[in-house]
C-alpha cells in the first residue's frame, strides 16, 4: 500500500520507526478496520514522542481514521540517552511524575457520560495503537471573531462538565492522579534547568534559584487547599477540534452548519484544582488571545463550576497555576530546540513571558517573591527575542 509524504518535523523524518509503524499497520488494519486502506500519511505532532498517521480509504464512510501509536520503551530510551548527551553531566537527575495510563477506559468513560471524544475504532492495548475516529484539521486555534467568542464560551462550559464526574481510581485510573506537589517540583525544575541555562546560556544564580523556590512553595500551600476535581490537564485550542455536527441536515436558523467540539489528547486528566483546565484554555502560548477576554471568560465560568470558588481565591489560584504551567510550556520549547533542533514553537516563548508578567504581576501583593524575577523575566525576554536565540 502506498504511502503519501507528511510534513516536516512530523514522524517521516525518522525513517526506521516510521517503517515499523507501517509495517504494524499493515498488519492490524484489515482486519480492525474491516476493509483494505489505500494510504497513510504521516499527521505532524506536538514536542511528545507520541505518533499518528491518518489512513485513508477508497471506500467510504468514513474516508479515514486517525493511527495513535505509543512510542516503545526502547525508542524512549535512545531518545533519553542522546539527549543527556548534549546536557551538562553536572545538571540534577529531572524529577519525575506519574507516566500517562493509556487512553482506555478514560475514553469511552467520558464518551459513555454525553462528552464528544473522538471515537474509537479498536484499542490494542498491547501493540500501543488506538485506531480512533479522524475529527480533522479544524481546531479552536483556527477560528475569529465573531464565531472565537461563541467557541471559546463552548469550550469554558465543557470544563464543569468534566469537574461533575466521578469514578473510582481503580476503575478509571485518572481519578487516582492527583495534581500534587511532586508534579510543582516538575516544572520548577525544568524552568531553572532548561529555561534559564537555554536562553540565558548560564545556570540560574542561587538567587534565582532561591527566590523562585520560594515562590513555588508558596504557590504549593495555596493550591494543596483546592478541591480536586477531574481536568482534561492539557485543554487547550490544539486539543479541542470542531467537527460538524452529524445532524448536519440540521443547520441553525441563521442556515450556517453546526460545528460541535471534540476532545483530543485526553489520557493525561488528572485530579487538579478547579481552575486548572481554564489556565490552559485562556493562557495558551499558542493563540493570542485578548487578555480582557480571556479574564472575562474565566470570571464567567466560575458559577457554573461545581465548587462555586470565592472569586477572588478563584483568581488567585488561577494566576498561580498559570505561573507554573507557562514556566513548564516555555521550558518545552526551550528544550526542543536545544536538544532535539526543533524550533517549531520557539515563536511562542515571548509570548509565553508576557503572560507570565501578567500572572505574576496580580500576584506580587500576595506574593512579594514575584518581584523578583520580574527582571529574569525581562532577560528571557530579550534573549528569546534575540536573532541568535532560535
Amino acid at each position: 500500500m502506498p504511502i503519501r509524504e507528511s510534513a516536516a518535523g512530523d514522524a517521516s523524518d525518522n525513517k526506521v520507526v516510521m517503517n515499523r509503524d507501517l509495517d504494524m499497520l499493515a498488519e492490524i488494519l484489515p482486519s480492525c478496520a474491516g476493509r483494505p486502506y489505500s494510504s497513510i500519511e504521516g499527521i505532524p505532532a506536538g514536542l511528545g514522542t507520541r505518533r499518528f498517521y491518518r489512513v485513508h480509504f477508497e471506500d467510504g464512510p468514513p474516508e479515514s481514521l486517525v493511527a495513535r501509536v505509543e512510542p516503545q520503551t526502547e525508542v524512549k530510551g535512545q531518545a533519553a540517552k542522546n539527549v543527556g548527551a548534549t546536557e551538562n553531566p553536572s545538571t540534577p537527575d529531572e524529577p519525575s511524575w506519574l507516566p500517562e495510563p493509556p487512553l482506555e477506559p478514560l475514553r469511552q468513560f467520558l464518551e459513555d457520560a454525553g462528552l464528544r471524544v473522538p471515537h474509537s475504532i479498536a484499542h490494542l492495548r498491547e501493540r500501543g495503537v488506538d485506531l480512533l475516529e479522524d475529527v480533522g484539521g479544524r481546531t479552536l486555534m483556527h477560528v475569529d471573531e465573531p464565531e472565537r467568542s461563541q467557541r471559546y464560551s463552548e469550550a469554558c462550559q465543557l470544563v464543569p462538565r468534566l469537574q461533575r464526574l466521578s469514578a473510582s481510581a481503580e476503575r478509571i485510573p485518572a481519578f487516582g492522579r492527583i495534581f500534587d506537589r511532586r508534579l510543582i517540583d516538575t516544572k520548577a525544575w525544568k524552568w531553572l534547568h532548561w529555561t534559564i541555562p537555554g536562553l540565558l546560556h548560564r545556570p540560574a544564580t542561587q538567587e534565582e534559584s532561591r527566590s523562585f523556590l520560594e515562590l513555588v512553595e508558596g504557590f504549593s500551600a495555596l493550591l494543596d487547599e483546592a478541591p480536586r476535581r477531574l481536568a482534561h490537564r492539557d485543554f487547550k485550542a490544539e486539543n479541542l477540534h470542531l467537527v460538524p455536527k452529524k445532524a448536519n441536515a440540521a443547520k441553525n436558523a441563521t442556515g450556517k452548519e453546526e460545528w460541535e467540539i471534540v476532545m483530543i489528547d485526553v489520557q493525561g486528566a488528572f485530579m487538579a484544582p478547579p481552575e486548572y483546565d481554564l489556565v490552559c484554555l485562556l493562557y495558551d502560548l499558542q493563540v493570542d488571545l485578548d487578555e480582557k477576554f480571556a479574564m472575562e471568560c474565566f470570571r464567567s465560568s466560575l458559577a457554573d463550576l461545581p465548587d462555586s470558588p470565592d472569586p477572588e481565591l478563584a483568581a488567585m489560584r488561577f494566576d498561580a497555576i498559570a505561573t507554573l504551567r507557562l514556566c513548564k510550556d516555555i521550558s518545552h520549547l526551550v528544550h526542543a530546540r536545544r536538544s532535539r533542533n526543533d524550533a517549531r514553537r520557539w515563536h511562542e516563548i515571548p509570548r509565553g513571558l508576557a503572560l507570565l508578567e501578567l500572572s505574576m504581576g496580580r500576584l506580587s501583593r500576595a506574593f512579594p517573591e514575584t518581584r523578583a524575577l520580574n527582571s529574569v523575566i525581562h532577560a528571557l525576554t530579550l534573549a528569546a527575542s534575540s536573532s541568535d536565540s532560535g
